[in-house]
């Protein structure tokens, strides 16, 4: 259990930046403010859970933090690191945003969980420090893969 010992926004916050995390405690919850080297991807649930398992089966990283809500047809926000490479351009942007994946850029808050269980925001894995996620690159790879749509037929007459 992560937040066992905690009683308050301050305590939970605290857990975070010993895990290397800048948060800061705003209207009893705890948040980050994505930065280049350190925003989220949100992606629907079912999607997220192939993601995940992809990323799982390279096993390159340790710890694939995500976070979702209980709800049904809520989305995963996965936790990544910087992106490889350039920025991605507006038409990819646009098909990624038709499949509902989302990226939460540089100045977007991301609300993080207080609680271990899943009556709220809650860890569906939990991250193990702010150094060892994933690339943001890495993560909105696979989804792409999961996603991607075929080339449509050229008929020659």
């Amino acid at each position: 259990m992560m937040f066992e010992r905690c009683h308050s926004a301050h305590e939970v916050a605290y857990v975070y930046r010993e895990l290397g995390f800048a948060v800061s405690c705003i209207y009893g919850r705890v948040s980050l403010i994505a930065t280049p080297a350190l925003a989220a991807v949100t992606m629907p649930a079912g999607l997220g859970a192939q993601v995940r398992a992809a990323l799982q089966e390279a096993d390159r990283w340790a710890a694939i933090p995500i976070l979702r809500y209980p709800r049904p047809e809520r989305e995963w926000v996965f936790l990544v690191g910087p992106a490889w490479g350039g920025k991605l351009g507006a038409h990819t942007l646009t098909q990624l945003d038709e499949d509902g994946i989302r990226i939460l850029e540089s100045g977007q808050r991301v609300w993080l969980p207080i609680a271990d269980h899943p009556t709220g925001w809650y860890w569906v894995s939990r991250p193990e420090n702010a150094q060892s996620l994933p690339p943001r690159t890495s993560v909105i790879a696979v989804a792409r893969q999961f996603i991607a749509r075929p080339e449509p037929a050229i008929a020659w007459w």
